[in-house]
């Protein structure tokens, strides 16, 4: 980070090295963050930067496509197609996720989930965000219509990701079964990815086929999932990189519990993280991922890796994943909100 100088009574020379470095491009290195739901949390970060140096920020990171559209972004740039080592020494480089640590597996991903993932951009850097400015962007292109979609629809994001935040295929299955039996469209997307860095893993979408509503798995381009999270009934998800993407549109999201802290996790919209979402947590509020506790429970400290893979109080599955019924009873809940409030609408028009 540059260090600003004292120039009220200071030398030429700091004079003009002020000059120079607020003439350097500014450059926010994402180069350690390997997942697509952590980078879009960063775009809070790249506002504070460009509202600091009065100027669009250059971005290096795996997913360039995020940033397309951004009116404070300058330009991207892949981690292959640059070496961090020379800008930083001809330009202004601030790099965030690179407070881990010693990379071990013991350590790896303890601070991850043990603080809301918009702040830890931003401690990266040294300033903590205000609740105000804690909201993340995308700027989509225009809509393409789909093919076959229906007029409405609640759309769902099955994908398999950490054990600790993956709703099993059998649920979404059973799930999107429900939602038709009562008359709902559903409409599935997501797309096989994977996660690389020190964790490499797999993350596969379930494919299933839906009797009433649409299968667009693997079909659809990240600004094109935006408009179908906007245009939906409602948004049914994990924590996943799509929630984050759906805390940037105007939907109705209902977000699945896991082992890491809700509040850690759910887009801020209107300054709230209540804005048109309904939080559906299981039998377990441990969130074991978030607790120190837990870290030394599992490895004798607090630096301990909280569970990834295995529940850590040794249940077969992880319960702070909801039921199906629970999901199903939400929605009719928000259906019957709805009408009593179009009749209302209705009766005083």
């Amino acid at each position: 980070m540059v260090n600003t100088p004292n120039i009220v009574g200071g030398h030429i020379s700091d004079i003009l090295l002020l000059k120079i470095n607020m003439d350097k491009k500014v450059f926010l290195n994402l180069s350690e963050c390997y997942a697509m739901g952590d980078t879009l949390c960063s775009t809070p970060t790249v506002r504070k930067l460009y509202e600091s140096y009065g100027k669009k920020i250059y971005v290096v990171t795996y997913f360039p496509e995020l940033f397309d559209n951004n009116p404070y972004v300058e330009n991207t740039y892949r981690p292959n197609t640059i070496n961090i080592d020379h800008l930083r020494e001809n330009f202004i480089v601030h790099t965030t996720f690179d407070i881990l640590g010693n990379k071990t597996e013991r350590n790896v991903e303890y601070k991850h989930a043990r603080i809301d993932i918009r702040q830890y951009h931003a401690v990266s850097l040294g300033f903590m965000l205000s609740p105000d400015e804690m909201e993340c962007n995308y700027y989509p292109n225009e809509y393409e219509p789909i093919e076959n979609l229906p007029e409405k629809y609640v759309l769902i994001h099955p994908v398999q990701t950490w054990n600790n935040r993956t709703w099993s295929s059998s649920n979404w299955m059973k799930l999107t079964q429900k939602l038709n039996e009562i008359g709902v469209s559903v409409v599935s997307i997501g797309k096989d990815s994977s996660e690389k860095g020190f964790f490499n893993i797999d993350k596969p979408t379930f494919n299933f086929e839906i009797k009433n509503g649409l299968n667009l798995m693997n079909q659809t381009s990240l600004s094109q999932a935006w408009h179908l999270i906007d245009k939906s009934l409602c948004f049914i998800t994990m924590d996943s990189g799509l929630l984050h993407l759906a805390g940037t549109t105007d939907a109705e999201i209902i977000m699945l519990g896991s082992a890491i802290k809700p509040e850690f996790r759910k887009p801020y919209r209107q300054g709230s993280q209540d804005y048109k979402l309904s939080y559906i947590l299981g039998g377990c509020d441990l969130h074991c991922c978030s607790d120190m506790k837990h870290g030394v429970k599992e490895w004798g400290d607090i630096q301990g890796v909280p569970p990834l893979i295995g529940c850590l109080e040794n249940k077969k599955t992880f319960e702070c994943h909801p039921l199906v019924d629970e999901i199903i009873k939400s929605i009719k809940t928000r259906r019957s909100a709805k009408a009593r409030r179009q009749t209302i609408t209705l009766r005083f028009s």
